[in-house]
């Protein structure tokens, strides 16, 4: 696959510049629980059990590489899900560009695996509103899966002067489409999201939200609320 390839090539790009230049290495840590997994409007968890993850980013300029890790249940084998990605983040302007490659993976069921290209470009304003546009492009869904490509559009802002206690008050929105080569195993949909965060300095945040998609009669991609505690340190 010509994407494993591509991911391999950007992790090491990635690392080269840790190793080459005197730029400092910064490690994040994530560890959080929720009451469901939603990703990109698709229930993960088909029992609603709910989710705990947590994951591990290196950056050195501009490079990045991270992993991410989560309970699923498909109702097959999988009870795991292990992500992989790296990428570059390079300023053009008043762009910040992300691109990179992605690997979702699941120790228990290979035959899901999936990898990603991604660009997106974000645009913050000084008042704190962030925009993002992303395209996302896999070659193959799981094993002999068809190729799909997905966009999405997202905007992220504070709520001046709102606060509770020591949680400053922010909201956003996205939406995203999915657009695969066949309907047979992966069908074309739109999916929506709206939410509201509330983070401290110190890194705790409750994040509150509700999706949902255009698919009818599949309970995978019905409307569902969600409530996430996460700390990032």
């Amino acid at each position: 696959m010509k994407l494993k390839a591509l991911l391999l090539a950007t992790a090491l790009v990635c690392g080269a510049p840790a190793v080459a230049s005197a730029q400092e290495t910064t490690t994040s840590v994530n560890v959080g629980v929720a009451s469901s997994y939603q990703f990109r409007g698709v229930n993960q968890n088909i029992d609603d059990t709910g989710q705990v993850f947590g994951g591990v980013d290196l950056s050195a300029g501009s490079f990045y590489v991270g992993t991410w890790l989560s309970n699923v249940d498909f109702g097959s084998k999988a009870n795991l899900e292990v992500d992989l990605y790296a990428g570059y983040k390079p300023q053009v302007g008043p762009v910040t560009l992300d691109i990179g490659v992605l690997a979702y993976t699941y120790p228990q069921e290979s035959s899901l695996l999936v990898y990603e290209g991604k660009v997106a470009g974000t645009v913050a304003t000084e008042s704190g509103v962030s925009l993002t546009g992303s395209v996302f492009y896999s070659p193959e869904y799981g094993k002999n899966g068809p190729s799909y490509w997905y966009y999405e559009a997202a905007v992220s802002a504070p709520i001046p002067g709102a606060k509770v206690g020591p949680f400053a008050l922010s909201a956003s929105a996205s939406v995203g489409s999915l657009n695969a080569e066949t309907n047979t195993v992966l069908p074309d949909y739109t999916n929506w999201k709206v939410g509201l965060t509330a983070a401290t300095e110190g890194g705790w945040a409750v994040d509150l939200f509700y999706t949902d998609t255009d698919v009818d009669n599949n309970n995978l991609y019905e409307g569902k609320g969600v409530v996430q505690l996460k700390r990032t340190f």
